[in-house]
């Protein structure tokens, strides 16, 4: 081969790199051409025609020839480390924690100038090698530059607004969250187990809810409740969100851990089957979100910039495609990005619901936090948003934020967003996984405080939110159990009271007092699981945030009891009352109850 044709690969190779760098601002549909240009025809010139034309090159003049050329070791020595680095940049990336990632990327892009320079310079005979120390010097201070790595009818049902031009999506516009294990294995797996992954083929109390809400609505009326369980199904034009819901068995998803039939069924059959509940694409491709009710946010899955062979159904093209967003991630990372992720106001569309005719708010969380002293921007060592509490890891029941990485080989950050979404639902995450029930138990015993006395012959008990940012019990609190269970013993360590236990059957007594809403109907009536058909509201008994509730109990003949008396008061909780538990277990009937977790707990002696 002639030594004007391999001048010629490399000045080609050197110009779709120049090309790649934002200076150019070139589109990204050429910008991903390009830039697999670059790298494919690289490696096929390096491994095919530059690494066999060098050997000979150096063979035929040092060897042969016996020619001293300072030059041309130099021009040796730097396409060597070029081609070298710009290997590791394919095969390993360069996604931020990784030092041998910064430096090969500067090795590669300000070498490659160099590399150009000195070539030109060799060409005409006119190298002066007392530069050459500059040029050493140069390459150094680079490796330290910043470099551009990181890791039908007149109701309205749903809110969700697609992209200009589009109307549905299709299967293949969702990407499977399978296909974000490979980079991003640890937040994936954190998901992976957690409520928002598995909101509903996997979660027999929403089944049950969907199923009779049609039963009572009519079939169309599940879209309200699919826009924010499974955006993917109410967005391809979905009748139901999952076929499932055609039998009353648990799925092996229920118990499964890791998402391992996710990960099986995209291994088979890629994006042509879509996943239940909220994946990793429904919410980093949300692009506006608002609090007007439920599932009031803005998609966009068509308008991302995609590298070349992303779509690929083939393992050499899901392989290619990797290495192309490894190599120069900052795009993949604007893609899913947006300035919004870091506010409250992202998680109202679906935090914050109302009822499709009546617009009556059946949640309010966003709201709730809003009046909140947690809301305070403009203190920020009182400011605390929602991911603050709830994407943040806790241990020994404290904020402690964790340190690691986002992405496999990314920058180490100081505080990690986990993605256990830990919230008050400890119990079917935990059938999964222990570490996001213990993560979910741990947010929910910060939450209150109790306080007790005996005053005027009553029982004073007192309750106060001090950590939750909204109102204690917040969420679908028409089905949440926050109760006062309390024992008063005498001297003789008799019960002389009490109040908030269970009967036989695994209900609350008559007697306890939960904080909680209760709906009725246009008659006052109460409509337990039909919450769709809320009109009136008939009860609230939640614990707004940083407010304190006191609850006072009669003690009978108490200035006739055996004094010193002992009061133990704890309060408990319980995701699902078990009326609810034992309606959801006709259809499910292996589904375990509900444990009840023991969020505080006082004891005083009275003398």
């Amino acid at each position: 081969m002639k030594t004007i044709h391999m001048k010629i690969y490399i000045i080609l190779m050197f110009l779709t790199g120049v090309f790649q760098l934002s200076i150019f601002n070139i589109s990204w549909e050429y910008f991903r051409i390009i830039q697999a240009v670059h790298i494919l025809s690289s490696a096929i010139v390096a491994i095919f025609l530059l690494v066999p034309y060098v050997n000979k090159h150096i063979y035929e003049f040092m060897i042969v020839k016996k020619a001293k050329s300072k030059d041309g070791i130099i021009l040796g020595v730097m396409l060597f480390m070029i081609t070298l680095s710009g290997f590791y940049l394919f095969l390993v990336g360069n996604r931020g924690s990784d030092i041998l990632g910064v430096i090969s990327f500067n090795i590669h892009l300000y070498g490659s100038f160099a590399l150009v320079f000195i070539l030109f310079l060799h060409v005409r005979k006119k190298i002066d090698t007392t530069k050459i120390p500059l040029v050493i010097l140069a390459l150094t201070l680079s490796a330290s530059y910043p470099t551009p790595s990181y890791s039908k009818n007149d109701i309205k049902l749903t809110n969700i607004e697609l992209e200009e031009g589009v109307s549905r999506y299709y299967n293949e516009d969702w990407t499977s969250s399978a296909k974000c294990k490979s980079c991003h294995e640890e937040i994936f797996n954190q998901w992976a187990d957690s409520n928002h992954r598995h909101l509903v083929d996997s979660n027999p109390y929403y089944m049950v809810m969907e199923n009779l809400a049609a039963e009572d609505k009519g079939e169309e009326f599940r879209q309200w409740c699919m826009g924010c369980h499974n955006p993917s199904a109410v967005t391809t034009n979905q009748k139901r969100s999952t076929h499932l819901m055609n039998s009353n068995h648990i799925p092996d998803q229920f118990f499964e851990k890791g998402s391992s039939s996710l990960i099986d069924g995209f291994n088979a059959h890629g994006n042509s089957r879509l996943e239940q509940g909220v994946s990793c694409v429904a919410c980093h491709r949300i692009t506006k979100a608002t609090s007007k009710g439920n599932s009031s946010y803005s998609l966009d899955l068509t308008n991302r910039k995609k590298y070349m062979f992303e779509d690929s159904g083939s393992i050499s093209g899901e392989w290619l495609s990797e290495k192309f967003i490894n190599s120069n991630p900052i795009v993949h990372k604007q893609s899913y990005s947006n300035t919004i992720y870091k506010t409250s106001a992202y998680c109202a569309s679906c935090h914050d619901e109302f009822l499709p005719d009546s617009k009556k708010e059946v949640v309010s969380t966003f709201k709730e936090w809003e009046k909140s002293r947690f809301n305070n921007p403009k203190d920020p060592s009182k400011h605390k948003t929602c991911i603050d509490c709830h994407m943040t890891y806790l241990k020994n029941d404290k904020f402690s934020p964790l340190k690691g990485t986002s992405t496999t080989g990314g920058v180490i950050k100081d505080d990690v967003k986990v993605h256990y979404f830990a919230g008050s639902n400890h119990f079917l995450a935990g059938l999964k996984n222990k570490t996001h029930e213990d993560q979910t138990i741990q947010l929910l015993r910060t939450s209150a405080e109790l306080d007790v006395n005996i005053i005027n012959n009553k029982l004073e008990v007192g309750v106060k939110n001090v950590g939750a940012g909204h109102h204690l019990p917040t969420g679908v609190s028409d089905f949440r159990e926050l109760w006062l269970d309390i024992t008063l013993k005498d001297k003789d360590d008799k019960i002389v009271f009490e109040s908030g236990k269970l009967k036989s059957d695994g209900n609350l007594a008559n007697n306890a007092r939960p904080f909680m809403k209760v709906f009725g109907d246009e008659n006052f009536k109460p409509i337990g699981l039909f919450f769709w058909r809320y009109k009136n509201l008939l009860s609230d008994t939640r614990i707004p945030a940083g407010e304190r509730r006191v609850e006072k109990y009669n003690i009978k003949n108490a200035q006739n009891l055996k004094y010193p008396l002992t009061v133990s008061v704890k309060l408990n909780f319980r995701i699902y009352p078990q009326w609810v538990t034992d309606i959801v277990k006709k259809a499910y009937p292996n589904l375990p109850d509900p444990t009840i977790v023991e969020l505080e707990k006082i004891q005083k002696v009275f003398k």
